[in-house]
């Protein structure tokens, strides 16, 4: 989620420099590519989430001031190059991508329709960043009955700090916190890939 040019990459103009420098230490994108190669490898369905917006920001949806900002300073817009999902996790022709207009990918999208559509019960998280999107999706839909993954490994905040604080103390309550490898060794190898 979020694996976007204009927060993962250091001449973003979204995520800044302290987030762009925690994705590139923890190699994020890396392992991203790891995991999402054995997740198409094993037909597991794939979805991605980004923040993009619609030249009028009518997808605009949250009220705070980090997304206002968005709107003032024409961040984001869908067709932008910072708005595009970065080459090493580019969905396929066949992986449908929610654009959605604040932290939550549930809200105002077609996600729930999407995972009830492919009959998903089980959600593998990951992305940018730790304390905003990958929690907020965590609690919505743990909140709507569905098992959580957070694949700790594919995360970054804009500190080590928020980062540890999040898997450490917030998303134990809502998800199992795991690097991928591991994750995706017990799925695989519990017959998952059949699903």
């Amino acid at each position: 989620m979020d694996l976007q040019e204009g927060l993962c990459r250091a001449d973003g103009r979204v995520g800044g420099p302290a987030l762009t420098a925690e994705v590139e230490r923890r190699g994020v994108l890396t392992h991203a590519a790891s995991a999402l190669a054995r997740c198409r490898d094993a037909r597991l369905p794939v979805l991605h989430a980004r923040v993009a917006f619609d030249a009028g920001y009518t997808r605009l949806t949250s009220g705070s001031a980090a997304f206002g900002a968005f709107r003032e300073r024409r961040l984001m817009l869908a067709d932008s190059a910072e708005a595009a999902i970065v080459g090493e996790v580019a969905p396929l022709p066949d992986e449908p991508v929610v654009d959605k207009g604040c932290v939550n990918p549930f809200v105002g999208t077609r996600l729930l329709s999407l995972l009830l559509a492919r009959r998903v019960d089980h959600l593998l998280l990951g992305g940018v960043a730790t304390n905003h999107v990958v929690e907020g999706t965590a609690r919505h839909a743990s909140d709507l009955g569905y098992r959580v993954t957070v694949l700790e490994d594919l995360c970054a905040s804009r500190s080590p700090e928020l980062h540890d604080f999040s898997i450490t103390s917030i998303l134990p309550s809502y998800a199992e916190v795991r690097p991928h490898v591991d994750a995706l060794d017990d799925l695989l190898g519990a017959g998952a890939a059949d699903r």
